[in-house]
């Protein structure tokens, strides 16, 4: 799909399981820029350090964003749709960073549940996330982080959530 990005690590694709997802791209259409983790202090590189994974092991995962460039609802509904009715997508699991994203989904978001949403070829698990940007005041205090990494733990146990602390 265009609006997600698909790395590769060493020529193999990565873990097929769970597609990091936020809401718009700053850098247009490029989706290598997605949820970058570089330069130290973006969203990207927060969001690692929240999920625990060292760096070449979240670069591993999908990671896209809903928009290309500026935010749009409307593009965001048509893209969400998309990514849960594609049966041909690897992931089976969409981590919905932040608000706007979850209400794309059309998924109420007390922060940290998840939901189940039916597909033909069997379920996708949604988790809801606050943005990793630290505008939600106070969402990543406490045992906010562990709690998300037991969630993802439990929906995707082949990632090693929380592995590295850095």
């Amino acid at each position: 799909m265009d609006c997600v990005a698909r790395e590769e690590i060493r020529g193999e694709l990565a873990p097929p399981s769970v597609l990091l997802l936020g809401e718009d791209n700053p850098y247009g259409s490029d989706p290598s820029f997605a949820l970058y983790c570089y330069p130290i202090g973006c969203a990207g590189y927060r969001l690692r350090r929240i999920l625990g994974l060292p760096q070449h092991q979240y670069l591993g995962l999908h990671r896209g964003n809903l928009c290309d460039g500026p935010w749009s609802m409307r593009e965001a509904r048509r893209r969400a749709a998309l990514l849960v009715a594609d049966p041909s997508a690897p992931w089976r699991t969409i981590v919905m960073l932040g608000r706007k994203v979850a209400d794309a989904f059309n998924y109420e978001q007390p922060f940290f549940t998840h939901g189940i949403a039916p597909r033909t070829d069997g379920e996708m698990k949604l988790v809801s996330l606050p943005h990793p940007s630290g505008r939600n005041a106070g969402s990543w205090t406490g045992n906010a982080r562990e709690r998300a990494r037991e969630i993802l733990r439990e929906i995707a146990p082949a990632i090693a959530w929380g592995s590295a602390d850095a």
